[in-house]
């Protein structure tokens, strides 16, 4: 029977939905099933038919039940009901939908009312109610933004009384929004006071200036504007908006970063001065430009600026005149949308760093990961790498999605992380990408780095066997990657990651080179983590031996299931092949045979059965076919290939196919940690993958 929470809020405004967006994130890492209901829809977008809220959170964590189910009831419909005095049909409708959401659930988080729709004390007695009917204990969420700490406690203790009163169980309650400069001492005040009051205390969220704030693509919607440059930048945030009615010189004084500029479209000065601006790191990132009075600048301006290739935010035309413009704009409506990913990736940041999930979790009692889902999985490797912090170093310091995921990582506290490349131009794309590099990221230049000659004459020492010069070494030591194993190597950084701008060949190469295998393995191999609905599996080789020889297949095996334990995947080793147990005959099969006499022989202690299908190794039901006595078959968890073709495509085809997370290629039987990526990876591929090498460097 799933366990409940009614998250209420104490007035309108307190950012519900940011926590509610956050918990649910939270409580996918800890537990199988996460449900979400909102019984009263009070948002919606024109012609929808259901709150906007719920259907954000539904298309953001791809939840598989309905939307009517989800919101079952409007705040139109609650009056009806309550006008026609049928609130006992509204109470059955609410029962009906939940038990259609919570069926097959660990927990469901309920969305209470926003305080929009009627008078604040008679929806106190309708979320009260509807918490009592659902059996939900009730977090209250109290908008903490420029109220003095007597005002937030005394504005919690009357809400929780209110809700006490009418015999509802009680959580805890968090306080968001707080101004960052205050964060401290409200937190400690407030912590202090609870105990005081033996209430549960469970966090102080930071207000964040951005989750308030229009996206360009909004204000672009909202003013029927024309993008004129920089559609691929419409996600920007406008943080602020001016009018620039001076020349820029003087106007620039009054810029910062995410600012958005509001001119006349005759003003090819201020246009031209802040594309101008971006050259310099010093000069602040603004997020776009308005161009007012249905004007734009002549063609040979139009022209100068769609060579540039580098302008990283949008310029718009709109009708408007300037006044109207910055009016509409500042007026505007904000909602988060599914498809607005920085703001949902702070909120889940948000709730990550300043929530006890894990203290909810305790008190109601559940019972924790029956299987391990992607999310479950993602969140345990988190986990793990925060654990004990590690350095990974980037060799890609210059590649976008590179300089993202080092900020994810330096944020979560997951690695601290060495950059590699020319300084400038770093600083360059941090600076138009409107990203802050400061405590945990260092960036270093090969070739001005102390170490270089160091490092030189180490590959020289480790490689003049191969007839290597020392020009030969310095040249090496100029390249990233190169320099970045010779860190790991001599211990300046603990890990490697690199693939998003090289190919595999590349960035695995030096390590082969510099670092080399175990003592006990002979050829260095690689994995994907494939992330499936309910559980994760461990494919190899898919990523560097083309045609291993049955010793390397046994290597693979040995190395694949020691991986698989060390992330918390019990290892049951598929060999697979074209024929199951006993049935076929040829090199191909009997090569896959004698690899797992090896590994047996090697390993006793690893159960594995080969040579074996993939429909045997994965389905139970095919498996008591075709191998009933097989401890393996049909519970299988690593599977290993016959060779490189037959491994890359597979994970290829499954993951396009059924929508499978693939995290990878994990690089395994390296003395130290050095891995690849794809060339087509997102910035969330190499957050993980840093994850995933400072847990090997932890080993």
């Amino acid at each position: 029977m799933a366990k409940n929470i009614y998250l209420a809020s104490t007035g309108p405004k307190s950012g519900k939905s940011i926590i509610c967006l956050g918990l649910i994130n939270a409580f996918r890492g800890l537990v199988t099933n996460v449900g979400y209901f909102k019984p009263i829809g009070q948002k919606y977008r024109a012609k929808d038919t259901h709150d906007k809220e719920s259907i954000m959170i539904k298309e953001t964590f791809c939840i598989e039940d309905e939307l009517k189910c989800i919101n079952p009831v409007s705040m139109k419909e609650l009056n009806n009901y309550i006008t026609n005095n049928n609130e006992e049909n509204f109470f059955h409708k609410v029962q009906d939908s939940y038990r259609k959401i919570a069926k097959d659930k660990d927990i469901v988080i309920i969305d209470g009312t926003d305080y929009l729709g009627m008078k604040s004390a008679f929806e106190f007695d309708i979320n009260a109610d509807i918490a009592n009917n659902l059996n939900a204990e009730i977090i209250l969420i109290e908008d903490g933004y420029g109220k003095s700490i007597a005002e937030i406690s005394s504005g919690l203790l009357t809400a929780r009384e209110s809700f006490v009163e009418q015999s509802c169980d009680f959580l805890g309650v968090i306080v968001n929004k707080v101004e960052p400069e205050r964060f401290e001492e409200v937190d400690k005040s407030l912590r202090k006071l609870f105990k005081k009051w033996k209430i549960d205390y469970l966090g102080t969220v930071p207000h964040d200036i951005t989750l308030p704030k229009p996206r360009l693509y909004d204000i672009a919607r909202s003013l029927d504007a024309e993008v004129l440059f920089g559609k691929s930048f419409l996600s920007n945030i406008a943080v602020e908006t001016i009018i620039a009615s001076m020349h820029f010189e003087n106007a620039i004084k009054y810029i910062n970063d995410g600012t958005l500029i509001i001119t006349g479209g005759d003003r090819t000065e201020i246009l031209l001065g802040c594309i101008t601006s971006l050259i310099s790191p010093s000069c602040p990132n603004i997020s776009g430009i308005v161009l007012t009075g249905d004007l734009v600048p002549n063609d040979n301006i139009m022209n100068i600026i769609g060579t540039l290739s580098d302008l990283s935010f949008p310029v718009f035309s709109v009708r408007s005149n300037t006044i109207e413009a910055a009016n509409k704009i500042n007026s505007l409506a904000v909602n988060v949308s599914s498809n607005d990913f920085q703001k949902i990736d702070i909120a889940k940041d948000l709730v990550y760093r300043h929530v006890d999930y894990e203290k909810i979790n305790d008190k109601l009692k559940l019972e924790k990961i029956r299987k391990r889902t992607p999310e479950i999985f993602k969140y345990e490797i988190l986990e793990r790498a925060c654990s004990e912090k590690k350095c990974i170093v980037l060799p890609e310091g210059d590649d976008d999605r590179t300089l993202k995921a080092a900020v994810w990582a330096r944020d979560r506290d997951i690695a601290d992380i060495i950059l590699l490349g020319d300084k400038d131009l770093i600083m360059k794309k941090v600076a138009m990408s409107g990203l802050k590099l400061d405590n945990g990221i260092d960036i270093i230049n090969p070739k001005e780095s102390q170490k270089f000659e160091d490092y030189a004459n180490t590959y020289y020492e480790l490689r003049k066997h191969k007839h290597y010069t020392m020009d030969n070494a310095q040249d090496r030591m100029q390249d990233t990657i190169y320099f970045g194993t010779m860190m790991v190597y001599k211990g300046d950084a603990d890990g490697l990651v690199s693939g998003a701008v090289h190919t595999t060949e590349q960035t695995i190469r030096p390590s082969f080179e510099i670092i080399k295998t175990k003592p006990d393995i002979k050829n260095a191999s690689s994995i994907f983590l494939m992330c499936l609905k309910d559980r994760v599996l461990v494919y190899g080789d898919c990523a560097i031996i083309p045609m291993p020889t049955a010793e390397q297949l046994s290597d693979i095996a040995i190395t694949s299931a020691d991986t698989a334990e060390n992330f918390g995947i019990d290892p049951y080793i598929a060999m697979l092949s074209y024929s199951t147990g006993k049935s076929g005959k040829g090199p191909e099969v009997n090569k896959v045979r004698e690899a797992t006499e090896i590994v047996r022989h090697k390993r006793p202690d690893l159960l594995i059965e080969g040579p074996i299908q993939y429909d045997a190794a994965i389905d139970p039901g095919v498996a008591r076919i075709k191998l009933p006595d097989s401890k393996v078959a049909g519970n299988a968890t690593v599977f290993i290939f016959p060779d490189l073709n037959t491994g890359n495509n597979t994970y290829k085809a499954v993951q396009r196919t059924s929508g499978v997370i693939a995290i990878g290629p994990i690089i395994q039987g390296l003395k130290k940690p050095v891995n690849d990526l794809s060339r087509g990876c997102l910035v969330e591929d190499i957050f993980y993958t840093i994850a995933i090498t400072a847990i090997q460097a932890q080993s």
